[in-house]
């Protein structure tokens, strides 16, 4: 009987400990990336020219030598700047910042030409110059027009 207590004891303290130190495990453990991160982690791509091999992963660019594969350069991809806030800019007491949009990483690519490596990521076109990598020019995609109801 003294056995079967001090089991149940046991069982009760591990339960209560486990459930007490997840009230204290970081908060945005398991949450999303900031929406800047967020946007750009899923785009990916590919693309190179008679000496590089370029790779669009995880919000950078990457330079590799064609003939080793070796890793010659990195740059991140500049961060997306966030939407301009309508608000009056006070903000109501209680009150959340909206969820973040699902994640949908938009248009992404890669091409090389030119002297030029050009990347299109969501509704940006980045212009580098190769093989250094330095971003010349950036380029915001208009925003499409959407149908009008009833046409």
């Amino acid at each position: 009987m003294n056995l079967r207590k001090t089991l149940i004891s046991l069982a009760v303290a591990v339960a209560l400990i486990l459930t007490g130190t997840s009230a204290f495990a970081d908060p945005h453990q398991g949450m999303p990336p900031h929406h800047g991160m967020f946007h750009t982690m899923g785009l990916s791509g590919l693309t190179g020219t008679q000496q590089h091999l370029y790779v669009l992963a995880g919000g950078k660019i990457m330079q590799y030598s064609l003939a080793d594969l070796k890793l010659l350069k990195a740059v991140d991809l500049p961060k997306p700047v966030p939407p301009a806030d309508k608000s009056t800019g006070k903000e109501e007491a209680g009150k959340f910042p909206p969820p973040p949009p699902p994640h949908l990483p938009g248009p992404h690519g890669l091409w090389a030409g030119d002297g030029a490596l050009y990347v299109l990521a969501g509704p940006m076109i980045y212009q580098f110059s190769t093989p250094d990598l330095t971003l010349k020019t950036k380029v915001e995609l208009p925003k499409p027009e959407f149908p009008k109801a009833g046409h």
